[in-house]
């Protein structure tokens, strides 16, 4: 996905190199033995990664899969337009794939045992998304100028944004998971489609965000490169770095 973004200078690159570093830490995790049942997570990964890919799919060869749902549809088509900062590029994808697939996988994944059974695995791989994010974050300095300085900025004054908000988004995922585990078979699909309409209403929000914050977006966007070859190499040269070892006490 990374090559075909270079070679089409698609914006779709972007998530897709910080997806690439989360899969790669992920893979480390597990073989520094951080998940109680790795086997399991190996499925659990897998999975979460089939969602994108499905999604991908549905989006491109619309004759030959099934729909990609509302949410990647407008992380996808916000590729297309070039009026929008890295980061947003990032969040929606995000979005999409924490606030809906991360809830449908690990429901998915526990099966046939109780979902609490995962929730020790669940928080170790969010830890690790938590992680990686943050570490792209502080290394895009050449490519979005401005939002380095402001993320610099709140880590020194210790507030730790991305953490909290994907601390944030982490337990709706596990909540959303919870009602799958608990209702009758047939409204899965129902509850999975109505998930799927708000989590496209937030992607959104966060690619026209109110004035407020709008003011902030237009200045980290005035400064950013427009290259978006040279964005994605930047990015996947981040994504093959050297993965530290993850930690899971969020």
């Amino acid at each position: 996905m990374i090559g075909w973004s270079r070679a089409n200078a698609s914006r779709i690159g972007y998530f897709a190199a910080l997806y690439k570093r989360v899969t790669r830490a992920i893979g480390k995790a597990a073989g520094d033995g951080l998940f109680a049942d790795p086997a399991r997570m190996q499925r659990f990964d897998a999975t979460f990664a089939n969602r994108y890919f499905a999604a991908l799919n549905g989006y491109f060869y619309p004759a030959s899969n099934p729909p990609p749902s509302h949410c990647w549809r407008v992380a996808f088509e916000a590729a297309e337009k070039p009026s929008r900062a890295i980061v947003l590029h990032m969040l929606t994808g995000m979005n999409a794939h924490i606030e809906l697939d991360l809830g449908i996988t690990a429901w998915e994944t526990a099966k046939p045992a109780p979902l609490e059974s995962l929730r020790a695995d669940f928080d170790t791989v969010n830890a690790v998304l938590a992680q990686q994010v943050a570490s792209v974050l502080e290394e895009i300095d050449e490519i979005s100028p401005v939002l380095a300085d402001i993320y610099d900025l709140l880590r020194k004054d210790e507030i730790h944004v991305i953490d909290d908000a994907l601390v944030v988004f982490r337990d709706r995922a596990w909540n959303f998971a919870c009602v799958l585990s608990a209702e009758p078979a047939f409204l899965d699909s129902p509850v999975i489609g109505i998930r799927d309409l708000a989590t496209a209403a937030s992607g959104s929000l966060i690619l026209n965000p109110p004035p407020a914050l709008a003011a902030i977006v237009n200045g980290i966007i005035a400064r950013e490169s427009t290259d978006v070859v040279r964005n994605i190499d930047e990015l996947a040269g981040i994504a093959d770095q050297d993965i530290v070892k993850a930690t899971a006490d969020r």
